[in-house]
């Protein structure tokens, strides 16, 4: 006779990464298409490309207020012939001899060719009433006007389809004078929760019955409107089976997504799978993660179509569970329904611990946490005890840790994995610049990953002096900037040597991350043999010659006279300079990759 209670799962533990990819693989892309007015289409995902019709701006226009003049009239003091005002009639071609007052945007008149600023000008009233403009400087043609299509030319591409219409989006479309476009249907989503237990918002739970509050239907039903699809609160579902299968039954006839919460473990009530397994095809049951084990996902086919399934999402009746799986399983699948061009909803991002994390040796977890910048790195401190129905974890969590499954405890400054799910959470101070970074947070080697992966190697630095000229530059100095380094330093060997030393410095594999050649480079043969040397062995960087010439100015305007080689052989980066100052090596030491393995 069989048990009235159920026992093990008949259903495989898969991975999170095997059910993310099954889930994928049944949704077939975005839903059909629409036409909407603009002011409806905020949030929306588009379904067609946008190209300009017609050029922007469609005619000559003024940048600026001010004169319209011939470039060819040299300074002098002319007529003004009269007004052209944005959105006023054409006073017609500007008169040989005038000048014509415009203002920003206006239409440049035929015969005038540059527009001259009013700070330019000196105006005056003569004895006839006629205005008088002495104007003090040259124009060259072009100048101070937007020729037709500089903004946007006609034809060019601008918005792609699957783009996510924001309030900028939705200003260029403007722009294009679009009043109506085709978007993607927004999906629509049932979302319901099963068990006797559960009250209704507002209700008094009788705790003597071990009745909770439904907080997962509210929850779930927030999370699909911050997607942006439709959402169907469909209430409560009694422990009968019957009742269930009617209420899903329904459920998927009007809607493209289905979300369940509770009834999908082994409970002699849990009746999600059993039904699933009737009307659909029920893909797992199980995923290998804490908090969510029993998850499932199922399809349905209930229209005409073969191809076009309705996707179910049984998910645990934790509420913990409830958030953590629908970020991983259910969020994908609603951006795809909208449009969205497949890239991950969420950013995989490297955190360091910001306190000591216990891991699971059964199964991976995903640890919720608050991550924020801090001093040029990701930091996530955990929201506290995880326990699944503990639902205060996920207060203000902002990521997901990806926790491995083993023994013992990840320690304080370990680096894992971890699913952002909302932008990173400030300093005190604010996000500090990329120049209090390079001072105040030295690249120093990584702690070694959850997955035993090696720390990154010491930066390497090689020191070359061709003269006495730079002064000093000490590991501490270098340190400063990039952590732990190794600094190599030798006096310049004679030209013929020292292509062999700079080859080797700069191997592919294993070489210098910057090579520092000291001197000062004038115009001399010996110095011109040097600086050719150094040209033909990298590819070089003219933005970083510009910026240590623009340093060297603020010492010196004698720095204008020196010669500046910089650029890449392989990773290495070399340059030339004649005076290293504090702000000219933190700038160099920003731009070389001193984490690569």
């Amino acid at each position: 006779m069989a048990t009235p209670y159920p026992g093990k799962s008949p259903f495989s533990m898969l991975s999170v990464e095997e059910c993310v990819s099954m889930v994928s693989a049944q949704v077939l892309g975005p839903l059909g298409r629409e036409e909407v007015a603009l002011a409806d289409a905020l949030g929306r995902r588009l379904a067609e490309d946008v190209t300009a019709s017609a050029p922007i701006p469609a005619f000559p226009a003024s940048i600026m207020d001010g004169f319209a003049v011939r470039s060819s009239d040299p300074p002098n003091t002319y007529l003004v012939d009269a007004d052209s005002l944005a959105g006023g009639q054409s006073a017609g071609p500007l008169r040989p001899g005038y000048v014509r007052y415009i203002t920003t945007g206006s239409f440049v008149p035929e015969g005038a060719d540059a527009v001259v600023k009013v700070e330019d000008t000196v105006q005056s009233a003569r004895s006839d009433g006629q205005v008088e403009v002495q104007i003090l400087v040259s124009s060259k043609p072009g100048a101070n006007i937007r020729a037709v299509g500089s903004d946007t030319a006609k034809g060019e591409a601008l918005l792609s389809a699957g783009c996510q219409l924001r309030a900028s989006e939705l200003g260029v479309l403007a722009a294009l004078n679009r009043s109506r476009l085709w978007v993607h249907r927004e999906p629509r989503v049932a979302v319901l929760s099963t068990g006797d237990e559960l009250v209704e918002l507002g209700g008094q739970p009788d705790e003597g019955r071990g009745q909770i509050i439904d907080c997962n239907r509210p929850l779930l039903c927030a999370m699909v409107k911050e997607l942006g699809a439709i959402v169907s609160d469909r209430g409560q579902v009694p422990d009968e089976l019957e009742h269930v299968r009617a209420t899903l039954a329904d459920a998927l006839e009007s809607a493209d997504l289905v979300i369940t919460s509770g009834g999908v473990s082994r409970g002699s009530k849990d009746y999600i799978k059993e039904v699933l397994g009737d009307l659909g095809e029920l893909h797992f049951g199980e995923m290998c993660m804490k908090p969510g084990k029993p998850s499932t996902f199922a399809t349905v086919k209930t229209g005409p179509d073969p191809a076009q399934k309705k996707l179910f999402f049984g998910l645990p009746g934790n509420p913990v569970s409830c958030f953590v799986t629908f970020n991983l399983l259910v969020a994908p699948a609603i951006q795809r329904l909208r449009g969205s061009p497949g890239s991950p909803v969420y950013p995989r991002v490297d955190v360091e611990l910001a306190s000591p994390v216990q891991m699971d040796p059964v199964r991976p977890e995903y640890h919720r946490a608050r991550a924020r910048w801090q001093s040029g790195r990701i930091v996530a401190e955990s929201t506290g005890f995880q326990r699944s129905s503990r639902i205060a974890s996920i207060a203000e969590t902002n990521c997901l840790l990806e926790i491995p499954k083993a023994h013992g405890t990840l320690t304080k400054g370990t680096v894992v994995k971890a699913l952002l799910l909302t932008g990173l959470l400030p300093e005190p101070e604010g996000f500090p610049s990329i120049a209090a970074r390079s001072v105040q947070a030295p690249l120093a080697p990584q702690a070694p990953s959850a997955s035993g992966d090696a720390a990154p190697r010491r930066a390497k630095v090689a020191l070359l002096r061709w003269d006495s000229a730079g002064g000093e530059v000490t590991r501490e100095q270098l340190a400063t900037f990039l952590g732990p380094v190794e600094l190599i330093e030798k006096q310049a060997p004679e030209v013929l040597e020292m292509r062999e030393l700079l080859e080797s410095w700069s191997q592919e594999s294993s070489g210098m991350d910057l090579i520092l050649v000291l001197g000062n480079f004038g115009l001399g043969a010996k110095d011109e043999n040097i600086l050719a040397l150094l040209r033909s062995l990298v590819r070089e960087a003219p933005n970083v010659a510009d910026l240590l010439l623009r340093q060297g100015l603020e010492q010196s305007p004698l720095a204008m006279l020196q010669c500046v080689v910089a650029g890449y052989r392989n990773s290495t980066l070399l340059v030339t300079i004649s005076s290293l100052t504090s702000s000219s090596l933190g700038d160099l030491c920003k731009l070389i990759r001193a984490d690569r393995p």
